[in-house]
């Protein structure tokens, strides 16, 4: 029997090259998203992929199995290990993007640049508008008076919470917004 060739196979992927980095950067530029890729919501993040993959199409390039892990673990963003993981990151990102649009409501400015007391504040009206626009809580708020951006975001904060994470992005994906969670395992 001939001697069979001895193909090795890498065991980690390797990185992209520095220009889906800057794409990646640009989009989200472009797209109004001003921090850093890491600290991307992941709705955002979603948003910044769509723009990559567009761009990178237009540009000829081949999309890569695994391109979208391999890019975020490039700009930083953590990975969950398991679903449950990725569920609580999630739900601290939407918690976040909550407590950011309740600072400039309260007319505090950015989140980042609060004090301690402010951002207690913050915190504590936070909470009350998580847990008072909730579906379980014995006397629900009327939310109505909630503009139509808090509304959203406590409504992808529900969702995630009862794990309906493909349905927070329902709206968005029908007007066109996000793309559909794809697995490019």
């Amino acid at each position: 029997m001939p001697d069979a060739p001895i193909v090795l196979v890498p065991a980690e992927k390797p990185d992209l090259p520095p220009e889906w980095i800057e794409v990646a950067g640009l989009a989200a530029h472009n797209l109004g998203l001003g921090r850093k890729l890491a600290d991307l919501s992941p709705e955002h993040w979603q948003l910044v992929l769509a723009s990559v993959t567009d761009r990178m199409r237009l540009r000829g390039a081949s999309l890569p199995v695994g391109w979208r892990r391999t890019l975020a673990r490039q700009v930083g963003r953590h990975e969950a290990a398991d679903r449950g993981e990725a569920r609580v990151w999630a739900l601290h990102a939407k918690r976040q993007e909550i407590a950011a649009h309740v600072a400039l409501e309260l007319g505090l400015g950015d989140f980042s640049t609060l004090s301690a007391a402010d951002r207690a504040v913050v915190d504590q009206q936070t909470d009350e508008a998580i847990e008072g626009c909730g579906t379980d809580t014995p006397e629900p708020s009327d939310c109505s008076d909630a503009d139509r951006t808090m509304r959203r975001l406590l409504s992808e904060h529900r969702a995630l919470k009862e794990g309906k994470a493909g349905e927070a992005n329902v709206p968005l994906a029908k007007e066109g917004e996000v793309s559909a969670p794809r697995d490019d395992a």
